[in-house]
Order: structure tokens, then C-alpha cells, then sequence
């Protein structure tokens, strides 16, 4: 009788531990968690949050965090999202060798754009060259980050020469002078030729300033028509692996998302709450119902492409951001979903 009830404490032991480790894989039921950073990628799961999609799962916890923070949730020995949004840079630099998560595919493609006074040339790829001559002074934000890089690639494609500055009196009047600055120095008085910045604080900086900025060049237009990989999408390999009905239904719920945030039927506020229903801390998201507007949404370029698809392009682009960041960004095919 001893050893009957012995034997019955182990299995059930067994069979918690067992149904704790499948859970923690992503199986039919429990719990998944997302994670994204607040701003242009939160736009990509902005449909799943307003409708609460949970794909048969008990649940789907939708987490909107700082853009600073968004690595640590991918990151250590047990990374808490199952899923998440983050900078294409970043997930190289620590998702790169797919040993933990692979890429689901490309959400968003570029929002950043060149503001000027108003009589500014508005920057396309017939005139780069012949406007930003020699001495053609340009502020941007993160200069020496994903923003500065993005400016930096663009000058590259049309062979334009910089010189990148680190102090505001400096000024070569030989080159293209690139200066860092911050959101509260893009103003109309400000000594720059052109400021670089992204959605929604370039379209909030036109119209707060009535007409006296105004966007003068589309960055992701100048880098090539489609624009460039910014935000990806990954899930550990253990949910692709045990879940893949469920990674297939999130990946066709984003595809589908671009076209809701468009729909004249989906109002602002719509959004705005969705994404605010992410962020539990009760912190400001960057999207509010003044700043949202269709066109906002459009500059954000929220768009799926898949793995599959945008592979040879995420490379290209990686090896350019090494190439004027002096960092290396790499990843393997590994990385690449192949679902």
C-alpha cells in the first residue's frame, strides 16, 4: 500500500513538472507573453490588443515598455517575452545567431524624416546631391544611433561627403557637418540646414510651429522605395517549435493589422487605447488621440513582410549599419523563420 501511494505522489509530481515545462513551451493552452516598445512598433500589435486576440490560448499579455528597455525582455537565461517587437539592430546584436528566437518577419519599415524652415528644398533623390553641398549643416537625433546611422546610409547611397561633429562650434565647410541635437533644439531658429527626427514628433513639430517647419525629406523614399527593416518581429524557437498553429495565426493577425490602422473606421482613439491597455505602469504613450492621425500612421510605414521575404534585405541592411556604426551587426540563417 506504501509503495502505491509512493508511486502515485510521483507521477503526480511528475505530471506538474511535466505540464510546467510545456507550458513554459508554448502548448495549446497557457499563457503567452509579448513584449513591444512603445512608438511605431506598439502600432504593429495595436489590432491584436483592441480585439484581445488569443489565438486559443488561455491568454495573451500584451506588454508596451520603454524603447530603452525593450532588450532585457529577449535577454539572460530565462527572457521573459515569448514574443516581441524590437529594433532591428538590437535583435541582431543579441538574437543574431537563432539559438533562442528567430525572426517572424519585418514590422515596421522607417519613420524618420528631414524637417526644415519653410523655405526649405524638400530633399528627393533628384536633388540630395545638388542641395546638401558642401557646408549644408544637419541636426539629428541619436546621432550616433539607429537615427544617425539611417541619415548616414542615406548620405552614403549618393556619395555625399560628412563629416560627423562632436562639437556645436565645430563646422567644415568642405563637407556636410552632422550635429546631434535634441528634441527640444528642432525649432524654427535653430542655425541647422535640416533636422532630422521620427513620427509622431516631426508631424507634431510642423503643426505646432503653423507652417514655420515643415517635412522637408522622407528618409526611408531617399534609402530605397520600400524603405529599411527598423522593427521585428521574434518568438523563442520553443513556441514555434510546440505552438506553430499559434505563431501562424499571430503572424496573419499583424499582416492583417496594417490594413485596420488604415481603415477610416478605426478611429485614433481606438488605437491610442489599445496600446495603452500595454503599458500597465500608466506611463504616457507616444501616440496620443491629438497626434494619431492617418497620416502618422502612414510616415510610421507598419507593414508585415515576412522572414522569408526580407531576409537578404535585413543582411544588406545590417552589414551597411556595421559598415558607418563601427559595431558589428550580424546574424545567421538560423535567425530567419522558416515556418
Amino acid at each position: 500500500m506504501k509503495i502505491k501511494k509512493l508511486l502515485a505522489v510521483v507521477l503526480a509530481v511528475m505530471t506538474l513538472a511535466l505540464g510546467g515545462v510545456f507550458a513554459a513551451c508554448g502548448n495549446n493552452k497557457g499563457e503567452v507573453t509579448v513584449y513591444a516598445p512603445d512608438g511605431a512598433p506598439a502600432l504593429a500589435l495595436a489590432r491584436l490588443m483592441s480585439q484581445e486576440m488569443t489565438f486559443g490560448k488561455e491568454a495573451v499579455d500584451y506588454n508596451i515598455v520603454d524603447a530603452t528597455t525593450i532588450q532585457t525582455y529577449v535577454s539572460g537565461e530565462s527572457p521573459q517575452a515569448d514574443i516581441a517587437v524590437l529594433p532591428v539592430n538590437a535583435a541582431a546584436k543579441v538574437l543574431g545567431d537563432g539559438s533562442v528566437y528567430q525572426m517572424l518577419g519585418v514590422v515596421t519599415h522607417g519613420n524618420l524624416y528631414a524637417l526644415g524652415k519653410a523655405d526649405s528644398v524638400v530633399l528627393t533623390e533628384n536633388n540630395i546631391v545638388s542641395t546638401l553641398v558642401a557646408g549644408t549643416k544637419i541636426g539629428s537625433l541619436q546621432l550616433n544611433n539607429f537615427v544617425g546611422w539611417a541619415l548616414r546610409l542615406v548620405l552614403d547611397k549618393y556619395d555625399i561627403d560628412y563629416a560627423v561633429q562632436t562639437d556645436p562650434a565645430d563646422y567644415d565647410e568642405t563637407k556636410v557637418n552632422l550635429y546631434e541635437v535634441t528634441a527640444a533644439q528642432i525649432i524654427p531658429t535653430a542655425d541647422y540646414d535640416y533636422m532630422i527626427a521620427a513620427e509622431p514628433a516631426v508631424s507634431t513639430k510642423v503643426s505646432k510651429t503653423n507652417g514655420q517647419l515643415k517635412v522637408a525629406g522622407d528618409l526611408q523614399a531617399l534609402y530605397g522605395v520600400d524603405g529599411y527593416p527598423q522593427a521585428v518581429l521574434v518568438a523563442k524557437n520553443t513556441l514555434i517549435q510546440n505552438d506553430a498553429a499559434f505563431v501562424k495565426d499571430f503572424i496573419a493577425a499583424v499582416d492583417d493589422g496594417a490594413d485596420w490602422l488604415l481603415d477610416e473606421s478605426t478611429s485614433a482613439k481606438t488605437i491610442c487605447e489599445a496600446v495603452m491597455s500595454g503599458k500597465p505602469d500608466g506611463s504616457s504613450p507616444t501616440f496620443t488621440e491629438d497626434n494619431l492621425t492617418k497620416s502618422v500612421i502612414e510616415n510610421c510605414s507598419v507593414f508585415f513582410e515576412s522572414a522569408a521575404d526580407a531576409k537578404s534585405q535585413v543582411k544588406d541592411f545590417l552589414a551597411k549599419l556595421s559598415a558607418v556604426s563601427g559595431m558589428s551587426f550580424s546574424v545567421s540563417d538560423n535567425f530567419f523563420y522558416k515556418g
